[in-house]
């Protein structure tokens, strides 16, 4: 870390003050609120053909799907799980938590396969309903998470919601391994000799408001942190949700947070099981989403459950939950396999049976695992682990290009949050111009390119370092092995950007 914002004269204290981010997170949830209402039973516009008119013109829609869906990329890339400093659900979920039930979250339920549902539903729920083009239908996707962020925080502790429920949490957490930007104490041994722990305390305390002659008596809850970590033995960004609660609280003044070098959780560190299960899924719908506009490619990708669909003679709606589990879980696993197949010819061995004196010490050697000692799930994370640059590149393009693209809407969302008369005015009455991109095809189509060509060095070096670390005996077989699955992965974004970008 090369600088400790908290020191900072003026930011520090504006960082460490409660009010200032509860004033942030109550004015996102009052935008969230916004949201809801404007979106409410807003579907389709009367003797208009288009199905979904308000798809880019209202608040809802365009504030869900294109500004906070596409910059969350950003953020990441940045900051890390910075916007899990601020998210209104979250807050929500939290404050309810203080008086709930107060249980523990079962250890079956920490595991990322619950988010992993859920982010399947979201995807079934785009493919089957196309929520993200609809304001009312995006209006019940966010009163749900407030219902289930409620329902959570009545029954479990802390913030179970953002463990279960929320997939953008998770993807935050993948990709807080890359970003420059971590919470970490300043010494583990004042945290050690430290007896009362204030940023982790959750039992109530007694608190007094004095005004002259007059007394105020109430019970402070503290929520300690809301995913129960000790600050001192954070090791990596993945899980803080940098809430700043340890920040506030801390009597020691040994809480830093500020930046560090690139990809330093990301080398250092090792995905969970669980983990590792999300990034599959996210690496499938993001690679199946990123070649929609390469029609040989899509073909190609989707060809698979399309013949499923029709051997087994299911409708055209059959179609999307085979797709779903194709792309979700049966293709990234897909992509691994040649690197997979080159680990496996590396690890084998070629022994001269002629030789006796070396068939008999052959018998008395122990082989290793085929798979080392990470065993099969550990190779997988470890190499997954090192395509997450390319897919954090591949997914900002897909951020950079949405937002060139759509971004110019901002004035008319601002003016007109329904979004109906903004339609109206650029279609029907057609006095109003419809926005254009903000940066042209010649600098973007570059920019795209220098995105994936960043992606790949970077997965490339996250596999060489991970290769030294951690497979020593077996390095240079490994760092083919996911060189190959890199190149592969690279290979179909490369070609969807020459198709999308170059040739059109």
């Amino acid at each position: 870390m090369t600088e400790n914002l908290l020191d900072l004269k003026i930011i520090g204290p504006i960082i460490r003050s409660s009010w200032t981010w509860r004033l942030v997170r109550l004015a996102m949830l009052v935008l969230l609120v916004m949201m809801i209402v404007y979106g409410w039973g807003q579907h389709a516009l009367p003797g208009v053909a288009v199905k979904d008119p308000l798809m880019y013109t209202s608040l809802t829609t365009f504030s869900l799907w294109v500004v906070w869906m596409m910059a969350m990329v950003l953020i990441a890339l940045i900051a890390g799980r910075s916007w899990c400093t601020i998210c209104p659900v979250g807050w929500f979920n939290g404050i309810v938590s203080r008086y709930g039930l107060r249980q523990d979250l079962p250890s079956w339920a920490k595991n990322f396969v619950p988010v992993t549902l859920t982010l399947v539903l979201l995807q079934l729920l785009v493919y089957f309903f196309a929520i993200h083009r609809f304001p009312d239908y995006s209006s019940i996707l966010l009163l749900s998470m407030l219902a289930l962020a409620g329902m959570s925080g009545l029954i479990f502790r802390r913030r179970a919601f953002c463990l279960l429920f929320c997939p953008a949490g998770a993807v935050f957490a993948l990709y807080a391994r890359v970003a420059p930007w971590q919470l970490r104490v300043k010494s583990s041994h004042v945290c050690a000799g430290c007896e009362s722990k204030p940023c982790i305390a959750t039992q109530p305390f007694s608190r007094k408001a004095i005004l002259g002659n007059l007394h105020l008596n109430w019970q402070a809850k503290p929520e300690g942190c809301p995913v129960e970590l000790v600050p001192a033995e954070i090791h990596d960004s993945s899980a803080c949700t940098l809430c700043l609660n340890c920040a506030q609280t801390c009597c020691n003044d040994n809480i830093k947070i500020g930046f560090r070098a690139w990809f330093t959780d990301l080398v250092h560190g090792v995905l969970k099981p669980g983990e590792s299960l999300f990034f599959l899924v996210v690496l499938g719908l993001l690679t199946a989403n990123f070649s929609k506009v390469h029609v040989d490619l899509r073909e190609a990708i989707f060809w698979i459950p399309e013949r499923l669909t029709l051997a087994v003679g299911w409708e055209a709606a059959g179609f999307y939950p085979i797709a779903v589990a194709w792309i979700g879980f049966l293709f990234p696993m897909l992509i691994l396999v040649p690197g997979f197949l080159v680990y496996l010819l590396g690890r084998i061995r070629i022994v001269d049976l002629d030789n006796q004196a070396g068939s008999e010490s052959l018998n008395q050697v122990v082989e290793p695992p085929v798979f080392g000692k990470l065993g099969f799930w550990g190779l997988v994370s470890r190499m997954i682990q090192t395509m997450l640059p390319v897919i954090l590149m591949a997914h900002l393009a897909l951020a950079v290009v949405k937002l060139n693209a759509k971004l110019a809407y901002l004035p008319l969302v601002i003016q007109d949050p329904s979004g109906v008369k903004s339609f109206l005015a650029i279609t029907v009455a057609q006095t109003i111009p419809a926005p254009g991109v903000i940066l042209s095809l010649d600098v973007i189509k570059w920019m795209i390119v220098g995105f994936l060509l960043a992606g790949v060095v970077s997965s490339c070096w996250v596999a060489w370092r991970l290769s030294h670390q951690v497979l020593a005996k077996t390095k240079q077989t490994f760092f083919v092995a996911v060189l190959v699955n890199i190149l592969l992965l690279s290979g179909l974004y490369g070609a969807t950007v020459y198709e999308w970008l170059f040739v059109r």
